[in-house]
């Protein structure tokens, strides 16, 4: 049931599985006599640059940009908010009188709370509702995106419930009406193709693709009227969008990691979805009665989240805790258990998200991990299930 050296199977619900062997290749001579700073004029440093503007260029192929408009970031986070913050910064330096941000209800927080901090400065924050499915309502889109809308960020694909958003035509609203339009794709990219040039700022993240963590991109189209301004002080990198010293290695790694997800992008979208496909089956195979979240022919490939009647997550995850590392879809805040803003946004009652964990199917799991992830949740819910009687107090 565990990896040969006695870890359980990894099934986060919002990461990946492990670092693609590819990327730890290639960042392994970097950890030691090569590392230099990329922005220095010696050779050490020129050496370094080399091999991340190499990295800017693999990463850039991966989502159909130029490797000039790629600039790294600590991760998706940083990335969300330098495109919301920064925008809007730049905005009110140049005068443009737009101050509405319109975001989804299921975004991540690191969207949201960087939105609502801008509310301080003057600007108003609209949330566009979502179908029971998890996607966002085009109606109400078309509707609430105004001549005041400023700026448009959506998710390509939700950490949670694995929707895919119909980011495409939510551009099309957006620019009907003059806003600008960012989509965090840190769930999206390197799992399915991506084509970032209609858009004027994209995240990035490298560990939702098997790179290394601690390391994203912010995609700035070449078209956009005008930059983001940075969040950050201090010298010039990355355009003069982030300042620091890049950590050389993990851009290495990040783009190696890229560089392999445009050759499986195919394939692995087909493996994953395939072993949550064998994952569910075998659960109703053993009589396991369950809710699917999210949309059936709209869901990023391998994702699961479910409900199990009955069942406490948090019980749950904890009683298969040394045989697979999944998720739940509540957080615990102040002590309290409260349902995660996604699941309420579906309007999902309390009874339910209290029931529900979250799983991902990715490109290091096997068909073997999908059966055995089955008997562990199927034993585990008949053992909860019998000390409770059925039913989530």
């Amino acid at each position: 049931m565990k990896f040969g050296n006695g870890i359980p199977i990894y099934l986060d619900g919002h990461a990946t599985t492990r670092l693609a062997p590819e990327a730890h290749t290639a960042m392994e001579p970097w950890w030691h006599a090569q590392a230099g700073n990329p922005n220095s004029p010696h050779w050490h440093g020129q050496y370094a640059d080399a091999a991340v503007e190499q990295a800017r260029s693999q990463v850039a192929e991966l989502v159909c940009a130029m490797p000039g408009e790629i600039h790294f970031t600590s991760g998706a986070t940083e990335a969300n908010n330098l495109a919301i913050i920064g925008m809007a910064r730049a905005a009110l330096k140049r005068g443009e009188s737009r101050r509405e941000i319109v975001v989804s209800a299921i975004e991540h927080k690191s969207v949201l709370s960087a939105a609502r901090a801008l509310k301080q400065d003057g600007f108003t924050v609209t949330e566009l509702p979502v179908a029971p499915n998890g996607i966002i309502d085009l109606e109400w889109a078309s509707r609430m995106i105004s001549g005041n809308t400023l700026l448009v960020s959506v998710m390509a694909a939700n950490n949670e419930i694995g929707t895919v958003q119909p980011v495409a035509r939510i551009n099309e609203i957006a620019q009907a009406r003059g806003a600008l339009v960012h989509i965090d794709a840190a769930q999206f990219a390197g799992k399915l193709p991506l084509d970032v040039r209609s858009f004027e700022l994209v995240s990035i993240s490298s560990h939702k693709l098997h790179g290394p963590m601690g390391i994203g991109a912010l995609y700035v189209s070449a078209a956009v009227p005008y930059r983001p301004l940075p969040i950050l002080y201090g010298g010039d990198q990355e355009g003069g969008l982030r300042p620091g010293t890049l950590p050389t290695p993990l851009a290495i790694g990040f783009g190696a990691a890229a560089k392999v997800a445009v050759r499986l992008l195919d394939a692995d979208a087909r493996h994953s979805a395939a072993l949550a496909r064998r994952f569910e089956a075998e659960l109703r195979g053993r009589q396991i009665r369950f809710t699917q979240h999210g949309s059936e022919d709209a869901r990023l490939p391998g994702s699961v989240s479910m409900a199990i009647e009955g069942v406490d997550a948090s019980e749950l995850i904890a009683s298969v805790a040394s045989e697979i590392s999944i998720s739940e879809g509540s957080a615990c805040q102040s002590g309290q258990i409260t349902s995660s803003h996604v699941l309420r946004a579906i309007g999902l009652p309390i009874g339910l998200a209290r029931s529900t964990v979250r799983l991902y199917f990715g490109r290091y799991n096997t068909e073997a991990d999908a059966v055995l992830a089955a008997e562990a949740v199927s034993a585990a819910v008949a053992r909860l299930q019998a000390a409770t009687g059925g039913s989530l107090q």
